[in-house]
C-alpha cells in the first residue's frame, strides 16, 4: 500500500482506535492538537469522554488519571511526537476487530435475493437494508452513445420495483417501490433523517425521496437524460453523501471527474476534486466528526480524502491525503465506507477481488475480507455499513450471492502493562 503524507499542520493524530479499558469497556480515541496559543492540548472525542476528563461507563466515570506513563512509538502517528507528551494505558486490553461473513444471512437471504437483477447499490437505515437493482437491464456497449453519453433506450424504463427494503437479519423483502421510474440504477444512500437518495447514470440525475413517501422524489438534481458538466447537469453520477446539516455531495461520475456540492434545498454551492485527475469517482464516505469526505477514485485505485468544509466552508475541497490500498494496478477501487476511523475499501471489477480495511490514522491495512465460500468477490460494486456499525453489506454482480453480510468480530485480546 502506498500513501501520500498529509500536509504538515497543527494537527497530530494519535491512534488508540482499538483500546478497550477493562474497567469501563469503552473504546478510547485520543487526538492531539496544537492549541490556539501554541500550547499543546489533548482533546477527547466528545461522544466518548465527559467534559470533566473522565471516561463514562455504566457504573460511574473512570478518571483519565488511569491513563499514565509514556508513549514513544512514532509508527502510530503521522508526525513526530512533541517533547513531553505522556500518554499510555495500564491494565488494559488491546482489542482489534476483523470482518467475518455472516453465514446465516447467506442461507436466509438466498431465496429473496435471487429474483432481483444486478444489485448496483446498497444502503442501510435504522430499520432495514435497501438494495437498488437493475431488473433485467445490464450495462453494455449499446447502452450509451459513445460520443454524447446519452442513453439509447429512453423509452424502456425498468418495469420491476428497483428499490427493495430487506430485513437486515433475514434478508426477507419488507417492501419495494420504483417500478417504471429508473433506467440504469447506480448509487443509493440514506441520509441522517432517513431519506433515500438515488443516482441513475442513464438519467444523469440524483434524487431524494422523503422517508415513508416514495411516490415521487421531492428533490431532483440534474436534467433528465441530459449529460453535462455545469452546475445544473451531471454525466453519469455515481453516489451521494449527505451531512447531518443537509449538505449534499454528489460524485460525478463516469465522464466528469468531480464532486459537486449542494445545499439542503438543492442549490449548487461548489465542486471539488476536478484538479486531482480522478478517473471515475465511484463512491464516497463522509466522516463528519473528522470533517473528511473520502472518495473512491475507481480506475486509479485510490482513496482521496478532502476537507468536507463542514467546520469551515473556506477549507472545503482541500486534499488532505490519499491512500492507495492495493499494490496491484489492476485492482479497481469501487466502494468505500467507514467504521470509526477505519475505511472499508472494496476492490471490484472483472477480476476476482477481496476487500481491505485501512486505518486512516496509520494509513495501514488492518484486515482483509471476502466471502467464506470461494474467498473472493465476483464483480463487487458497492458496500454499506449497518446503522449500529457492527456489520456491513457488499453487493456483487457476477455471483449467486448478490448481497454478502459481514459482522465485525473481536479478535483475541492482548494485555498491555
Amino acid at each position: 500500500m502506498t500513501t501520500t503524507k498529509r500536509p504538515t499542520n497543527n494537527r497530530l493524530l494519535i491512534s488508540l482506535c482499538s483500546l478497550l479499558l477493562l474497567a469501563s469497556s469503552v473504546v478510547v480515541h485520543g487526538r492531539y492538537f496544537g492549541g490556539p496559543d501554541g500550547s499543546q492540548q489533548l482533546l477527547q472525542d466528545q461522544d466518548l469522554f465527559d467534559i470533566d476528563g473522565s471516561l463514562p461507563n455504566g457504573n460511574g466515570n473512570v478518571p483519565i488519571s488511569a491513563l499514565e506513563g509514556s508513549l514513544d512509538q512514532p509508527a502510530i502517528v503521522d508526525e513526530e511526537m512533541p517533547d513531553g507528551l505522556s500518554f499510555s494505558v495500564k491494565n488494559a486490553l488491546l482489542v482489534s476487530s476483523r470482518a467475518q461473513e455472516n453465514i446465516e444471512w447467506a442461507k436466509l437471504s438466498a431465496g429473496s435475493l435471487a429474483k432481483y437483477g444486478q444489485v448496483a447499490g446498497v444502503a442501510a437505515s435504522a430499520d432495514c437494508l435497501f438494495a437498488f437493482h437493475r431488473g433485467g437491464v445490464q450495462w453494455n456497449d449499446s447502452s450509451f452513445n459513445p460520443e454524447t453519453n446519452v442513453y439509447n433506450y429512453q423509452n424502456k424504463p425498468i418495469a420491476a420495483n428497483t428499490v427493495v427494503a430487506l430485513d437486515p437479519v433475514t434478508g426477507e423483502e419488507m417492501f419495494a417501490w420504483g417500478n417504471n421510474s429508473f433506467y440504469m440504477p447506480h448509487g443509493i444512500s440514506v441520509d441522517p433523517q432517513g431519506n433515500i437518495w438515488l443516482t441513475d447514470v442513464a438519467l444523469h440525475q440524483a434524487f431524494r425521496f422523503k422517508k415513508n413517501n416514495f411516490d415521487v422524489a421531492d428533490l431532483v438534481l440534474g436534467e433528465r437524460f441530459v449529460p453535462g458538466s455545469d452546475d445544473k447537469h451531471f454525466c453519469k453520477p455515481t453516489d451521494v453523501a449527505i451531512s447531518s446539516t443537509g449538505v449534499v455531495y454528489v460524485s460525478d461520475g463516469y465522464c466528469n471527474s468531480r464532486v459537486a456540492i449542494f445545499s439542503a434545498r438543492g442549490a449548487y454551492l461548489t465542486e471539488i476534486g476536478h484538479n486531482d485527475k480522478m478517473l471515475i469517482p465511484h463512491s464516497m464516505s463522509l466522516l463528519e466528526i473528522e470533517d473528511l469526505l473520502c472518495v473512491a477514485d475507481r480506475e486509479n485505485g485510490r482513496i482521496l480524502c478532502y476537507n468536507a468544509g463542514l467546520a469551515n466552508y473556506r477549507d472545503v475541497g482541500k486534499l488532505l491525503f490519499e491512500v492507495t490500498p492495493s499494490q496491484n494496478p489492476a485492482q479497481k477501487l469501487y466502494a468505500i465506507g467507514h467504521i470509526g476511523d477505519v475505511i472499508l475499501a472494496l476492490n471490484g471489477g472483472a477480476d476476482q477481488t477481496k476487500g481491505l480495511s485501512v486505518d486512516l490514522a496509520t494509513e495501514q491495512i488492518v484486515d482483509t475480507w471476502a466471502p467464506a465460500n470461494g474467498s473472493v468477490f465476483h464483480q463487487a460494486h458497492d458496500l454499506t455499513v449497518a446503522h449500529d456499525g457492527r456489520s456491513f453489506y457488499v453487493c456483487q454482480f457476477d455471483a449467486g450471492q448478490k448481497v454478502v453480510k459481514f459482522d465485525m468480530i473481536e479478535t483475541t485480546p492482548m494485555f498491555m502493562n
